[in-house]
Order: structure tokens, then sequence, then C-alpha cells
């Protein structure tokens, strides 16, 4: 039966073959089914007298091998593209999105103000207290500043007033031996209770800022009330309790008694 093969029938046998690897080769963007397609349509098809004759004389012996110059053409195709099969390489990741906020703010790391929220809520941010507590990062630096209350219009529903927080005084930094303290304290930093009963006064906030790598935190603590604790993970522009940062927490915190005295002792109070 393999004596009965013709020239006909070894070419459809051979292009069946160059037809899958081609589909293949597109597949994954390699040229070599189409580059091996013209090397066997030129082996196969004697153009010269004397490729005529040599043709004619070794027919016989192409069409006996005709499954193994298929499989010849495979081993080609294979070892001049890549593992067809193989996933492509993965692309370069993206560049980091991640913001300078020490530069962003030309160095400065306190607002004049504090950021206002949009909510009616008196003007001191979150309420609710926070789900769990926090697990922030070991400040490398950090700076004491205080804020003062400065009404700016009528409570919820026209009751009381609304406040906005504006810096008093210099930003302070922290010097080693309090940020020790400091760090300590933050540990401590808890989900404040739902039903506590806080005192009908006002007073300044204090706001720890400091910084880890090129982010900054705050810690905003009322120095009136409950003491709440509050965290903002962009002071410029995030609310004192709507931190959402990993790490930080979002609601109303509770802090230990030394944290207000550490801070009141930094900015010489």
């Amino acid at each position: 039966m393999i004596a009965d093969l013709t020239e006909e029938s070894l070419g459809r046998h051979t292009e069946r073959d160059l037809d899958a690897l081609e589909a293949r080769s597109q597949a994954t963007g390699c040229q070599a089914g189409a580059s091996y397609r013209w090397r066997a349509s030129t082996w196969l098809a004697p153009s010269t007298e004397e490729e005529v004759s040599m043709h004619g004389r070794f027919r016989r012996l192409l069409a006996h091998t005709s499954s193994l110059a298929a499989g010849l053409l495979t081993v080609g195709v294979l070892a001049g593209c890549a593992d067809l099969g193989s996933t492509p390489p993965a692309a370069d990741p993206p560049p980091s999105t991640s913001v300078d906020e020490v530069a962003a703010h030309d160095g400065k790391v306190c607002p004049k103000r504090l950021p206002e929220s949009a909510n009616a809520d008196h003007g001191l941010g979150a309420d609710e207290p926070a789900e769990s507590a926090p697990s922030l990062a070991v400040p490398e630096s950090a700076w004491v500043c205080r804020y003062d209350p400065a009404a700016v219009g009528p409570g919820p529903e026209g009751d009381g007033t609304t406040y906005g927080w504006v810096r008093a005084g210099e930003v302070r930094p922290v010097d080693p031996a309090r940020l020790l303290a400091l760090q300590r304290d933050l540990t401590e930093l808890a989900p404040a209770e739902r039903n506590r009963v806080c005192t009908a006064d006002l007073g300044p906030r204090w706001m720890l800022v400091y910084s880890h790598g090129n982010d900054l935190t705050g810690v905003v603590v009322d120095d009136f009330g409950c003491r709440d604790v509050r965290l903002t993970d962009e002071p410029f522009e995030t609310v004192p309790g709507d931190a959402t940062q990993p790490g930080t927490t979002r609601g109303v915190l509770a802090g230990p008694a030394d944290l207000l005295i550490h801070l009141r002792a930094v900015h010489g109070h």
C-alpha cells in the first residue's frame, strides 16, 4: 500500500500536517509554520530538469518516508519556536503609584486646618466606634501639632455649633526618647466603648503625625469629652476617623491616658 503512494498523496499528507502546525503557530504568534510550509513546498516541487530527474528517482523513497518527513517538520517547527503550549511571559509590573506625602506638601506635615467632614457631626469626624484595633506601622519620625476650635456654622439640624480645627502654635518634632513612649501608646489603641459617657466640654485637639517611609499617618486626640482618638491616613485630605489605609481603622478609638500626657509634653504644655 505504501508503494502505491503518489507524489500527490504525499503532498496532501504533508500539507495536512503543515495546516495543523500553521494553525498552532498563528495561535501563539509564532511564524515557523509558514516558514516550514515554504520550505516543504520548495522541496516537494521540482523546478529544474535535474530536480525533475532526481524527483522521479526518489519519489518512492519519499513516499515511504512521508510520515517521517512530517514528523521532522513538526520537530523543526517546535525547535524554531518557543513551546507552543507555554504561557507567554508576564508583562513588567506597573510602576508604583505610591505618593511621597511629605514631598507632596512641600515638606510640611501638619495642615493649617484639619480636613472637615461633609457630614453633620459637629466637625469632629466619625462618631461610631471602630470595629477593630489598628495595626500601625512603626513611626520613624514624628511631630505634634495643636488644633483649636473655630466656629464655622450651626450644628446638625441647628443644634449647637459645628467647629473647624485650626492649627495653633508651631509644629513640634518628637525627640527619639519620647518617640519610643508614643510608639508604646499607639500599640494600646482599641475600639471605643459604644455606650461611653463623655463630659460636655470643649478644648484643643492634638495630632501626632508620623512618617513611615514616604507615608504620613495622623493620630488625632481630643483633649476634652471622652478623649476620643481618630486616625487619618492623609493628614491634609482625610477627615479624622475616615482612614482606610491598610493598618489603620475607620471610627473612634480609645487610647491610654499617657498618650495625651506625652503629646502635651512634646508641645510644651
